[in-house]
C-alpha cells in the first residue's frame, strides 16, 4: 500500500448564495420600454380636452336659445310696429283730421285771407266762415279704416286753462292776453 494517508473527507460547507445575474438593457431598450406617467399624462389631456368640449357645446346651445329667442321677441315687436305705424297713418288721414276738428267746432273758410306781419296788412277778402268740409267738397273719399274709432270730444271750459298752465310748469314764460268768451286766447307778440 502506498504511504500516502488516507484522505479524509472535506469538511461540508454551506452552499454558497447563487448571485442572480441579468443582462444589462442596452439603451435602445431602456428607450423602447413603456413609461406610465407620459401614458397617464396622455390620458388626462384627452379626458380634459373632451371635457372642455362638452362644456364649450352646452355654453353654445344655451347661447344659440337665447339668440333665438330673442330673434322671436325682435319679429314680435316689428309686427307690433308695422302694426302701430298703420294705425296712426289711418288717424292722421285727411277725413279723420277733417271729423275730429269738426266735432271740436272747427269750421271751414272757404275764402282764405292772409296777413303781412312786417306792414300788418291784410290781402284777400274777409268773410264770415261756414259751412263744412265735408258738406262743402263732396268730392272726398270715405275712409271704411275709420268705422270704428271714435272721434275727439271737445273739453270741459275749465280744463283747457289747467292743461295749459301743467303744459308750461304752472307759470309760464310766454304772455297771455285777457280772454273774453268766445274768444281763442294768444300770446302777445309785441
Amino acid at each position: 500500500m502506498s504511504a500516502l494517508p488516507l484522505a479524509s473527507p472535506r469538511p461540508a460547507r454551506a452552499p454558497a448564495p447563487r448571485r442572480h445575474l441579468e443582462v444589462a438593457p442596452t439603451r435602445a431598450q431602456r428607450r423602447a420600454r413603456p413609461r406610465v406617467l407620459p401614458a397617464i399624462v396622455t390620458i388626462g389631456g384627452i379626458g380634459v380636452i373632451l371635457l372642455a368640449q362638452l362644456l364649450l357645446s352646452i355654453v353654445l346651445a344655451d347661447g344659440a336659445y337665447t339668440i333665438a329667442g330673442l330673434q322671436t321677441q325682435q319679429r314680435d315687436l316689428e309686427r307690433q310696429e308695422q302694426a302701430l305705424t298703420e294705425e296712426l297713418e289711418v288717424l292722421s288721414s285727411t277725413q279723420n283730421l277733417i271729423a275730429n276738428a269738426e266735432n271740436l267746432g272747427m269750421i271751414a273758410s272757404g275764402n282764405p285771407v292772409f296777413l303781412d306781419l312786417s306792414t300788418g296788412a291784410v290781402s284777400g277778402n274777409p268773410t264770415p266762415a261756414g259751412g263744412s268740409l265735408t258738406g262743402s267738397q263732396g268730392n272726398q273719399i270715405g275712409n271704411s279704416l275709420l268705422a270704428g274709432h271714435t272721434l275727439v270730444e271737445p273739453a270741459a271750459a275749465d280744463e283747457p286753462t289747467s292743461s295749459a298752465q301743467s303744459s308750461t310748469g304752472g307759470g309760464g314764460s310766454a304772455t297771455q292776453s285777457p280772454s273774453s268768451p268766445g274768444t281763442i286766447p294768444s300770446p302777445t307778440t309785441r
